[in-house]
C-alpha cells in the first residue's frame, strides 16, 4: 500500500512538472505593458507643485533590451527651494518572479531622498500607481493616469501618513510635445 501511494505522488509530481516544462514564456524575458506604451515619447508638462506653476520637458523611452521604461524630466526654469532646474531619471521595471513593478528614482537631489530612491508599481485600468516609502509610516504616492480621449497623462503626487492619504502635492499634465 506504501509504495502504491508513492508510485501515485511520484507519478502526479512527474505529470506536474512536465506540465509546468512545456509552458512557453510568452514575454520573451522582456518588459511589455500597453499602458505604458501610451507613455513613450516626448511630452511637454505643466506642473502645479507646492502651489508654484512649473513646465518641463519629458522624455520617455525603452531601454535596455526593453526591461526599463525610462522617464527624464528637465525643468525649464529654476525650482526655488532647490535653486536649480528639476532634472529626474525614472526606470520602471518588472520583475516576473515577483510579479510586480520596481521604480527606481535618481533626480538632483541624489541620495539624500528619503525613500533611497526605490519604490513599487501597481496597475489598476487606466491608472499605473508608485508608491515610495520615506519611513514606516510615510509614503508618496504618485499616480499617472492616461486619460486616452486627449491622448493625455495626468500625474498626481500625494503623501500618505500613518495610512491616510494626503492633499495632491504635485498636478502634472503631459501633452505630446510639437516640433
Amino acid at each position: 500500500m506504501r509504495t502504491k501511494s508513492s508510485y501515485c505522488i511520484c507519478v502526479i509530481l512527474l505529470i506536474a512538472y512536465s506540465s509546468f516544462a512545456q509552458t512557453n514564456d510568452t514575454t520573451d524575458k522582456r518588459f511589455h505593458d500597453d499602458l505604458l506604451d501610451h507613455l513613450v515619447g516626448n511630452w511637454h508638462d505643466t506642473a502645479v507643485a507646492h502651489g508654484s506653476t512649473f513646465t518641463s520637458e519629458i522624455d520617455v523611452r525603452w531601454v535596455l533590451n526593453h526591461q526599463y521604461l525610462v522617464i527624464h524630466l528637465k525643468s525649464n526654469q529654476v525650482i526655488p527651494w532647490w535653486g536649480v532646474e528639476m532634472e529626474y531619471y525614472e526606470y520602471i521595471g518588472y520583475n516576473h518572479y515577483h510579479k510586480r513593478y520596481t521604480v527606481h528614482g535618481m533626480s538632483i537631489e541624489g541620495d539624500e531622498d528619503l525613500s533611497e530612491g526605490f519604490g513599487y508599481g501597481y496597475r489598476n485600468g487606466n491608472e499605473f500607481k508608485t508608491i515610495n516609502k520615506f519611513s514606516s509610516d510615510t509614503s508618496v504616492i504618485q499616480r499617472y493616469t492616461w486619460q486616452s480621449e486627449t491622448n493625455t497623462w495626468r500625474i498626481q503626487s500625494t503623501p500618505e501618513i500613518n495610512g491616510k492619504e494626503g492633499e495632491v502635492f504635485l498636478d502634472m499634465k503631459l501633452t505630446k510635445a510639437k516640433f
